[in-house]
């Protein structure tokens, strides 16, 4: 009778003993460390990392971000960089003109405006002149009528005018003093305002011209991002002419490298921050790093379509599938090594129970025909005996026995299938 069927036959609850009913397989139960864990896959990347964006222009070139921009020169992919070293540089030349143009609008403007403001100040110091004439003229006046007792009525009179003339004349100039006074402040305002609205494009285009040399926030590998260029997806290069806004670079951190994965939604109650991880890398199969679980998401998102569980790193690309949904995992590397290299497809088994030196067999060989675990234990000859086990815990491939088993038993790798027949005539 072949090997590998998951049920066999009991007679009266009874165990009992049979002879293997052809060659069969056996393991033997051992007593080491036991480890249950779950595998997921992702993308590796950086925790710490900048996406270096081409700039949005303010001075009048890109107002509506439909203007495209120039690439000069370009810090290379695989390039180690230090923080605050500039990684990309684009055309200025224009940018330059219309500074230097800007400039010398903006002297102009100053000028004229300390030429309005002069003759402004001249003017309405001529009229506060005349009206402290006239003023003193009325108050003479004033005084003269005062000796209208000691004149000729004629005299008296004419005093009297002059008086009148002095104070209404006076009152005049009084209101025309402060309606200047008024249009100069609106004037010289309004020249104020002008001044100020070259100096903000000035100070535009100057920053638009900084702009231009971008210097990376953080140090780390140059990673250069494609693009759709010149009808196809490709890298960005020195020419390349990209709008403003469009993401062209990442600057990664090595130092702090992270798996970036989705979770079967089934099992994330199982996960812990915290909990230890082996990671693999897909280019390096045969080496083990070590890392723990440091975020775990809140809520499930849509994952892909084929079940693998992969998630990019953060700033990148890539189609998902809306019908499986998954929880974000982010797995940090603890070791350091040149080899562990950002968008690199890796595996991690996450750790969710560890048990040392305990009893341990393959799930494969437990017998659950009766509804209670079982393994048939070989005896003397070709018999075989049905055993009944208390387990521990149970991974994928194998489980822990706490009871009914001891160490260096040998048992059928493969629950044993006998006929009722042939129980009944033994």
């Amino acid at each position: 009778m072949g090997l590998g069927v998951f049920q066999s036959t009991r007679s009266s609850g009874v165990d009992q003993a049979v002879a293997a009913p052809s060659a069969v397989a056996t393991v033997v139960a051992e007593k080491r460390d036991f480890r249950r864990s779950i595998r997921i896959g992702g993308t590796v990347g950086a925790t710490n990392f900048a996406m270096i964006r081409a700039p949005r222009m303010r001075g009048g070139r890109d107002r509506g971000g439909g203007s495209s921009l120039t690439i000069q020169t370009l810090a290379e992919a695989g390039t180690v960089v230090q923080a605050g070293e500039v990684v990309a540089e684009f055309e200025s030349k224009d940018t330059q003109d219309k500074l230097d143009t800007y400039s010398s609008m903006l002297a102009q403007t100053r000028a004229e405006a300390g030429t309005r403001k002069a003759e402004i100040l001249i003017a309405t110091e001529t009229l506060r002149q005349d009206f402290r004439t006239t003023k003193s003229e009325a108050e003479k006046s004033e005084l003269d009528l005062q000796t209208a007792e000691v004149r000729s009525a004629i005299q008296a009179e004419i005093f009297d005018l002059m008086a009148q003339e002095g104070r209404a004349s006076t009152d005049q100039l009084r209101r025309e003093v402060e309606l200047q006074e008024l249009a100069n402040e609106a004037e010289s305002r309004s020249l104020d305002l002008t001044v100020e609205q070259d100096q903000k494009r000035m100070d535009r285009t100057s920053s638009d011209l900084e702009k231009m040399r971008i210097r990376t926030p953080v140090g780390g590998l140059v990673v250069i991002e494609t693009m759709f260029q010149r009808g196809n997806f490709q890298q960005a290069s020195p020419g390349d002419q990209i709008y403003g806004g469009a993401f062209f670079m990442r600057v990664v951190d090595l130092s702090n490298m992270a798996v970036f994965a989705n979770l079967n939604q089934a099992d994330s109650q199982l996960v812990r921050l915290g909990v230890p991880v082996k990671v693999q890398l897909d280019a390096y199969p045969d080496v083990v790093f070590e890392g723990r679980v440091s975020s775990v998401g809140a809520m499930a998102v849509s994952g892909g379509g084929g079940g693998g569980g992969r998630r990019g790193p953060p700033g990148s690309s890539g189609s998902r599938g809306e019908w499986i949904k998954q929880v974000p995992v982010e797995i940090e590397i603890l070791a350091s090594d040149e080899r562990i290299q950002p968008d690199l497809s890796a595996s991690g088994d996450v750790i969710i129970e560890e048990l040392e030196n305990v009893l341990v067999v393959p799930r494969a060989s437990l017998d659950h025909s009766d509804g209670q675990p079982a393994v048939w234990v070989k005896g003397s000859g070709d018999e075989f005996v049905r055993r009944p086990v208390e387990l521990v815990s149970v991974s994928d491939t194998e489980a822990v026995v706490g009871a009914g088993l001891s160490a260096g038993d040998l048992i059928a790798s493969r629950p044993i299938v006998v006929e009722e027949s042939e129980l009944a005539m033994r």
